[in-house]
């Protein structure tokens, strides 16, 4: 236990030291956490559920940008450094140095998390719909999901720049076509369709269930994917990852 709180102290300062977390996991979903409560908050025709929703969709732009372009930037960075291949000769395992990474990531979605919930109760007297328990649960199962699609780039990618291509290429599609940024519920039902194909509407189709209060029952083809993204992603991740 002192060995990990020791690595997570320590890569945590590196970690913060850069600006891509405090930009993309907490400043831009702030950002758009008090557009669309300026917004929808203030229109009645749009109703409270808009509202709503558009809470449940910010909430995972900070796991798009810790899961799926911090952690396996983090690992391929780590990989072309060296930094795993000589943490196998110490008692430290690189299995533990990931462990420590993956927590920073984790606790650093849930402060964008904390800011989002922050934005929409303080100024527009948000008020979720469902249970926050469940809301809660839903938010750590789509996070798991997500953060297995960046453990399997992570050690899929032969290089950093491949690394980057990859990272970008699944978090910006996922942040403009998955209904994180841009209404699901505004777009044409061919868009819907293709949508539909990214593992992150599924994510957010729940989160918009629990945040409203309706029923899960009906939401196991949703779960389905999550399921399988995250064993596909750890199983694959588990049979390719590469050290050095």
């Amino acid at each position: 236990m002192k060995t990990i709180l020791t690595l997570v102290s320590i890569e945590g300062r590196l970690v913060w030291k850069g600006m891509d977390i405090l930009i993309f996991g907490i400043c831009f979903p702030v950002l758009l956490s008090a557009l669309f409560g300026y917004l929808l908050s203030r229109d009645a025709a749009q109703g409270p559920s808009n509202f709503q929703l558009s809470f449940a969709a910010v909430t995972t732009i900070g796991i798009l940008a810790t899961g799926v372009m911090g952690l396996p930037l983090t690992i391929a960075d780590y990989r072309h450094r060296g930094i795993l291949k000589r943490f196998q000769v110490t008692p430290v395992s690189p299995a533990l140095l990931l462990a420590a990474q993956g927590l920073i990531q984790l606790t650093a979605a849930l402060l964008s998390l904390t800011a989002v919930v922050a934005v929409y109760h303080v100024f527009f007297q948000f008020r979720l719909g469902g249970s926050w328990p469940v809301f809660l649960g839903v938010y750590l199962f789509v996070m798991a999901a997500m953060y297995s699609i960046g453990l399997l780039i992570g050690s899929l990618v032969p290089n950093q720049r491949a690394a980057n291509l990859w990272s970008s290429l699944a978090y910006f599609t996922m942040l403009l076509f998955s209904g994180a940024t841009i209404p699901y519920e505004v777009m044409p039902r061919f868009a819907q369709w293709l949508m539909d194909l990214l593992p992150l509407a599924h994510g957010i189709h729940l989160l918009k269930q629990a945040a409203v209060g309706q029923s899960l029952s009906g939401a196991l083809p949703h779960a389905a994917v999550l399921t399988a993204c995250i064993i596909i992603g750890v199983g694959g991740a588990a049979k390719h990852f590469r050290w050095k």
